[in-house]
């Protein structure tokens, strides 16, 4: 990703679909951050270059944005005008002690990882958010990955140039299982061009 860090948010969000799916996203993670009162702490984990940093800023949050990568947390950084903390972290191991934060939110992250890692992931963010917090996570959604297979196919091999992108895809069903194994209720479940959202509080 360092390689990569100054070009990703082009590459993502730059494309007539990127533009759709990047406002969706923000709506619904705004819409489920208007649960917590504006002066509450919230933790990014893998922030990347800033897709939802930039709305932590806007809406005056206290918040800690943290990515393995400082390449793109410097991306990241220079969407939020000097707002927020940045800080170089391994999301298997967040530097923050137990029950910190009102919020914890990670986006376009999980997929990258076997369900096994996925749940490790979910407790570390657990670990540090505080009793009746809220953590927002989303996950690349197995159903519109084969119902448009066609499309996502040709998709990649135009703008990537590769058959599709590595990516472990869910069912939302047993991702909302998995999050009730970790004691979660799952307030709301909300799909997003190839994503679902999960809402658990």
């Amino acid at each position: 990703y360092t390689q990569e860090a100054i070009r990703y948010h082009t590459s993502r969000y730059g494309t007539r679909y990127g533009e759709l799916f990047n406002r969706l996203h923000l709506h619904v993670i705004e819409e489920a951050l208007n649960r917590l009162p504006t002066q509450s702490r919230i933790l990014e984990v893998a922030c990347g270059t800033g897709h939802v940093t930039s709305l932590l800023a806007r809406k005056g949050f206290r918040f800690v944005a943290c990515d393995l990568t400082p390449a793109m947390m410097i991306q990241s950084r220079q969407q939020c005008n000097g707002k927020g903390s940045f800080v170089e972290a391994d999301a298997f191991r967040l530097p923050f002690r137990d029950g910190t934060f009102e919020g914890v939110l990670s986006t376009r992250f999980l997929h990258l990882f076997p369900y096994r890692a996925q749940q490790n992931l979910m407790t570390e963010m657990l670990r540090v958010l505080g009793k009746d917090g809220l953590l927002i996570v989303d996950f690349d959604n197995a159903f519109s990955r084969w119902l448009l297979a066609i499309p996502y196919v040709v998709y990649n091999v135009i703008r990537y140039r590769r058959v599709a992108p590595y990516a472990i895809y869910n069912h939302i069903r047993h991702t909302e299982r998995s999050c009730r194994r970790l004691g979660l209720n799952v307030s709301d479940s909300i799909g997003i061009g190839g994503t679902h959202l999960i809402i658990p509080a």
